[in-house]
Protein backbone atom coordinates (compact mmCIF):
# COMPACT_ATOMS: atom_id res chain seq x y z
CA UNK A 1 0.00 0.00 0.00
CA UNK A 2 1.71 3.24 -0.82
CA UNK A 3 2.54 6.04 1.95
CA UNK A 4 0.10 8.51 2.05
CA UNK A 5 1.18 12.02 2.91
CA UNK A 6 0.58 13.68 6.42
CA UNK A 7 -1.81 15.98 5.14
CA UNK A 8 -3.67 13.23 3.32
CA UNK A 9 -3.75 11.31 6.78
CA UNK A 10 -5.05 14.21 9.13
CA UNK A 11 -8.09 15.10 6.52
CA UNK A 12 -8.71 11.44 7.03
CA UNK A 13 -8.31 11.25 10.72
CA UNK A 14 -10.80 14.43 10.51
CA UNK A 15 -13.26 12.41 8.00
CA UNK A 16 -12.85 9.44 10.72
CA UNK A 17 -13.53 12.12 13.66
CA UNK A 18 -16.67 13.85 11.97
CA UNK A 19 -18.43 10.11 11.34
CA UNK A 20 -17.59 9.57 15.41
CA UNK A 21 -19.43 12.53 16.20
CA UNK A 22 -21.70 12.40 13.91
CA UNK A 23 -22.55 8.99 15.83
CA UNK A 24 -22.27 10.41 19.10
CA UNK A 25 -24.86 12.90 17.86
CA UNK A 26 -27.28 10.22 17.21
CA UNK A 27 -26.93 8.20 20.46
CA UNK A 28 -27.04 11.12 22.75
CA UNK A 29 -30.20 12.55 20.37
CA UNK A 30 -31.69 9.05 21.51
CA UNK A 31 -30.64 9.63 25.21
CA UNK A 32 -32.63 12.62 25.01
CA UNK A 33 -35.18 11.38 23.04
CA UNK A 34 -35.16 14.25 20.36
CA UNK A 35 -33.66 14.10 17.19
CA UNK A 36 -30.73 15.91 15.57
CA UNK A 37 -31.77 18.79 14.84
CA UNK A 38 -33.48 19.64 18.37
CA UNK A 39 -30.14 18.30 20.10
CA UNK A 40 -28.47 20.87 17.81
CA UNK A 41 -30.75 23.45 18.93
CA UNK A 42 -29.67 22.31 22.93
CA UNK A 43 -25.94 22.73 22.33
CA UNK A 44 -26.12 26.23 20.43
CA UNK A 45 -28.43 27.06 23.87
CA UNK A 46 -26.27 25.99 25.93
CA UNK A 47 -23.84 29.19 25.14
CA UNK A 48 -26.72 31.00 26.09
CA UNK A 49 -30.50 32.30 25.50
CA UNK A 50 -30.94 33.52 22.12
CA UNK A 51 -33.62 35.06 20.37
CA UNK A 52 -35.92 32.75 18.39
CA UNK A 53 -35.06 34.09 14.67
CA UNK A 54 -31.33 34.26 15.94
CA UNK A 55 -31.78 30.44 16.54
CA UNK A 56 -33.15 29.39 13.80
CA UNK A 57 -30.32 31.14 11.49
CA UNK A 58 -27.57 29.34 13.73
CA UNK A 59 -29.62 26.22 12.88
CA UNK A 60 -29.95 26.64 8.94
CA UNK A 61 -33.69 26.62 9.09
CA UNK A 62 -37.19 28.80 8.91
CA UNK A 63 -38.46 30.55 11.84
CA UNK A 64 -41.95 28.34 11.17
CA UNK A 65 -39.28 25.19 11.43
CA UNK A 66 -37.97 26.34 14.72
CA UNK A 67 -41.51 27.00 15.98
CA UNK A 68 -41.50 23.28 15.24
CA UNK A 69 -38.56 22.43 17.18
CA UNK A 70 -39.21 24.50 20.16
CA UNK A 71 -42.48 23.14 20.60
CA UNK A 72 -40.96 19.79 20.87
CA UNK A 73 -38.47 20.67 23.04
CA UNK A 74 -40.40 22.38 25.53
CA UNK A 75 -42.95 19.66 25.48
CA UNK A 76 -40.06 17.64 26.24
CA UNK A 77 -39.15 20.14 29.50
CA UNK A 78 -35.81 20.91 27.84
CA UNK A 79 -36.53 24.54 26.72
CA UNK A 80 -38.61 28.14 27.95
CA UNK A 81 -39.39 30.52 26.10
CA UNK A 82 -39.06 34.08 28.41
CA UNK A 83 -39.35 37.88 27.62
CA UNK A 84 -36.30 39.18 26.60
CA UNK A 85 -34.59 41.20 29.90
CA UNK A 86 -33.67 43.93 27.06
CA UNK A 87 -36.72 44.46 25.51
CA UNK A 88 -40.27 42.67 26.60
CA UNK A 89 -41.18 43.20 22.85
CA UNK A 90 -38.96 40.44 22.24
CA UNK A 91 -38.67 36.59 23.47
CA UNK A 92 -35.47 34.39 24.08
CA UNK A 93 -34.99 31.08 24.58
CA UNK A 94 -32.68 28.97 27.35
CA UNK A 95 -32.36 25.71 28.49
CA UNK A 96 -33.80 24.55 31.27
CA UNK A 97 -32.14 22.67 34.53
CA UNK A 98 -34.08 19.23 32.64
CA UNK A 99 -31.34 19.94 29.71
CA UNK A 100 -28.62 20.84 32.02
CA UNK A 101 -28.89 17.56 34.19
CA UNK A 102 -29.27 15.36 31.33
CA UNK A 103 -26.16 16.74 29.39
CA UNK A 104 -24.18 15.55 32.78
CA UNK A 105 -26.06 12.43 31.99
CA UNK A 106 -25.02 11.96 28.46
CA UNK A 107 -21.77 13.83 28.46
CA UNK A 108 -20.02 13.82 31.39
CA UNK A 109 -18.21 10.25 31.09
CA UNK A 110 -16.38 12.08 27.79
CA UNK A 111 -15.81 15.62 29.42
CA UNK A 112 -13.85 13.66 32.12
CA UNK A 113 -12.13 11.78 29.69
CA UNK A 114 -11.29 14.68 27.30
CA UNK A 115 -10.06 16.50 30.12
CA UNK A 116 -7.90 13.51 31.10
CA UNK A 117 -6.69 13.30 27.47
CA UNK A 118 -5.85 16.59 27.24
CA UNK A 119 -3.79 16.75 30.26
CA UNK A 120 -1.48 14.65 28.15
CA UNK A 121 -0.35 17.45 25.67
CA UNK A 122 2.00 19.87 26.26
CA UNK A 123 1.07 23.67 26.64
CA UNK A 124 2.33 24.29 23.23
CA UNK A 125 0.89 21.33 21.91
CA UNK A 126 -2.24 22.55 23.21
CA UNK A 127 -1.98 25.95 21.61
CA UNK A 128 -1.26 24.32 17.79
CA UNK A 129 -4.57 22.11 18.98
CA UNK A 130 -6.54 24.87 19.51
CA UNK A 131 -5.31 26.46 16.49
CA UNK A 132 -5.75 24.16 14.92
CA UNK A 133 -9.48 23.91 15.74
CA UNK A 134 -10.31 27.04 15.56
CA UNK A 135 -9.55 28.30 12.21
CA UNK A 136 -10.56 24.69 11.13
CA UNK A 137 -13.68 25.43 12.40
CA UNK A 138 -14.10 28.94 10.68
CA UNK A 139 -12.95 27.42 7.36
CA UNK A 140 -16.08 25.01 7.66
CA UNK A 141 -18.48 28.40 8.76
CA UNK A 142 -17.46 29.90 5.55
CA UNK A 143 -17.53 26.66 3.60
CA UNK A 144 -21.12 26.38 4.46
CA UNK A 145 -21.87 30.34 4.08
CA UNK A 146 -20.55 29.87 0.54
CA UNK A 147 -22.68 26.44 -0.10
CA UNK A 148 -25.91 28.07 1.47
CA UNK A 149 -25.71 31.05 -0.24
CA UNK A 150 -24.53 29.33 -3.72
CA UNK A 151 -27.21 26.98 -3.40
CA UNK A 152 -27.87 26.06 -7.78
CA UNK A 153 -31.39 26.69 -8.67
CA UNK A 154 -34.07 23.68 -8.40
CA UNK A 155 -33.76 21.51 -11.39
CA UNK A 156 -36.60 19.01 -13.11
CA UNK A 157 -34.28 16.16 -12.64
CA UNK A 158 -35.67 14.22 -9.31
CA UNK A 159 -33.03 13.72 -6.08
CA UNK A 160 -31.39 10.65 -6.38
CA UNK A 161 -33.03 9.44 -3.09
CA UNK A 162 -35.87 10.25 -4.07
CA UNK A 163 -38.91 9.00 -5.73
CA UNK A 164 -40.46 10.04 -8.56
CA UNK A 165 -44.67 9.77 -8.53
CA UNK A 166 -45.61 8.35 -11.29
CA UNK A 167 -48.84 8.96 -12.86
CA UNK A 168 -51.44 6.45 -13.44
CA UNK A 169 -52.80 6.09 -17.06
CA UNK A 170 -57.07 6.28 -17.18
CA UNK A 171 -58.11 3.37 -18.91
Amino acid sequence: MPHRSLPGEAYASLRALSTEIDRLDQAAADRFGLNRTDMRALDILGNGPLAPSALAQRLGITTGGLTSVLDRLERAGYVRRRNDPHDRRRQVVEPTDATVARGREVFQGLIDATTRFLSSYTDEQLVVIKDFLTRMGQLTTDYTETLARDRPAPSSTPHPNRQRRRSIPKR
